[in-house]
Parts: C-alpha cells; sequence; structure tokens
C-alpha cells in the first residue's frame, strides 16, 4: 500500500535583491537551473519550459551523475513580481512518488525582498519526502540568495 503523508512546508528568507529582481530569477529557466540544484553533487536540468499561466516545465533533477527525479511543473497564476503559484509532480522511473501545490510570495522589505515558500505536498511514499523537500528548498533558497545578491548593484 501506498505511504501517503500530507505536510504543508513555509520556508521564509530574507534576499538582498528588489522583487523586480528577484521574480525573473525565479521564473527564467537559465536562472533556475543556476540556482535550483540545492549542493554541488547535484543537478537540475531543465528540458523543456513554459513559464506563464497554464504552461509547463519539465525537468530533472537529483545526483549530478544520475538525476533521477523527473519533474513536472505546471503554472498556475504568475504575478510579477510578487506571487508565482504552480503545482508539481515528481517521479522516479515514471512513477510518482509526490504531488504538491507551492505558492511563492515576494514582499519589498526595505531595498531587498522577503520571500515565503509555501509547499502542500502529497507524498506516496511518507515523511522522507517532505524531508527532502525541505532540504532542498532551503539550500536552493540560499543558491538563490546569493545568485541574487550577486546580480544587485
Amino acid at each position: 500500500m501506498t505511504a501517503l503523508k500530507h505536510d504543508t512546508l513555509t520556508l521564509t528568507r530574507s534576499i538582498k535583491a528588489p522583487p523586480a529582481r528577484l521574480f525573473p530569477l525565479m521564473t527564467q529557466p537559465e536562472f533556475r537551473a543556476e540556482w535550483g540544484a540545492p549542493t554541488e553533487n547535484t543537478r537540475l536540468d531543465i528540458v523543456d519550459a513554459d513559464i506563464r499561466p497554464g504552461g509547463r516545465e519539465l525537468s530533472r533533477c537529483g545526483p549530478a551523475d544520475n538525476p533521477e527525479f523527473e519533474v513536472t511543473t505546471d503554472f498556475h497564476h504568475l504575478e510579477a513580481p510578487a506571487l508565482l503559484i504552480f503545482t508539481e509532480t515528481i517521479r522516479i522511473e515514471g512513477a510518482p512518488i509526490s504531488s504538491g501545490l507551492c505558492t511563492v510570495e515576494i514582499t519589498a522589505e526595505g531595498a531587498g525582498s522577503h520571500l515565503t515558500v509555501t509547499a502542500q505536498l502529497a507524498s506516496l511514499i511518507g515523511d522522507e519526502m517532505a524531508e527532502g523537500y525541505t532540504q532542498g528548498w532551503t539550500a536552493a533558497l540560499a543558491n538563490l540568495a546569493r545568485l541574487a545578491e550577486r546580480q544587485t548593484p
């Protein structure tokens, strides 16, 4: 039987880049591929990207030598530079292991931004998916902050 587990994860981060600079880093595939891999030993390959309401992104991620996770992301709402809502399904060898609704909120905070990512997750593999999601998003947001701060004058 499937080990169904529901979780809601909320991650926040202050980033020293204004919302107008941060939003494109979150939505343009070349930047997403740069910050999305959580560690040096992992990678995120954007296979196809149509980032707009009703658009879809296909990607692979995981260990650099075997990006085994297939990710289908469907974009539902983009409101630059403040809001991004999407769903994603993660598969291994075609078998789904999780689906989730992600909401990204960006608000101005002084000269920078306050970022809130909320992921409502349905894991088909039990607790380990929420743990992996939290670790992956936490590391990816640290990468995003470094990238944004390097590119902000």
